[in-house]
């Protein structure tokens, strides 16, 4: 009888394999910003507060220079004038002498006696006050922002991949035949 006898060789293969590389190098995007503040500058100058005592002294008798004089002269003025009334008066009543009274007794007797005193009361008047407001200084001025942008890069290296197959040993079959006794 026959055998056959195959043999078989499988097929080897070395295999160098290098990866693709890929190296990134990056830089940041930054963005400066410079900003200037908003202001308001406000400024309240002063009021001016003006108080007229003058009424108030007026009031109670103490008055300025120009006005006391002009007072005086009018006050003496109206005694100069009241007194020549009198003068003339008590003159007319020396004069009547039909009449059967003592006129020098009657005149001083009206001198000697005095005045009585008036007590007046009387309102004291109000200074006069005035307040004149400033009005309020305003100025403002705007902010402002200013920036600018850097963008980022990316900078890339790229190296392909590769494979490198080397064959170690090819296949084959081998097939005999045996004779074989039996």
């Amino acid at each position: 009888m026959l055998r056959i006898n195959i043999s078989t060789q499988p097929f080897r293969a070395d295999y160098t394999i290098n990866n693709a590389k890929l190296n990134l190098q990056t830089t940041r995007p930054e963005v400066q910003i410079e900003t200037t503040p908003a202001t308001v500058e406000i400024r309240q100058p002063q009021g001016e507060l003006t108080i007229d005592q003058t009424p108030c002294r007026y009031s109670i008798g103490l008055k300025n220079i120009a006005d006391f004089v002009r007072d005086n002269a009018a006050l003496g003025r109206q005694t100069a004038l009241e007194t020549i009334g009198r003068i003339a008066q008590e003159g007319d009543q020396l004069a009547r002498t039909q009449s059967k009274t003592n006129a020098i007794a009657d005149i001083s007797a009206s001198s000697a006696a005095g005045k009585a005193l008036d007590i007046t009361y009387a309102h004291i008047a109000s200074p006069e006050i005035h307040f004149q407001a400033n009005p309020v200084q305003f100025s403002p001025k705007e902010g402002n922002v200013d920036f600018t942008p850097r963008p980022g890069t990316v900078q890339g290296d790229y190296q392909p991949g590769s494979v490198d197959i080397r064959i170690t040993q090819y296949p084959s079959v081998e097939i005999s035949t045996v004779d074989v006794k039996v």
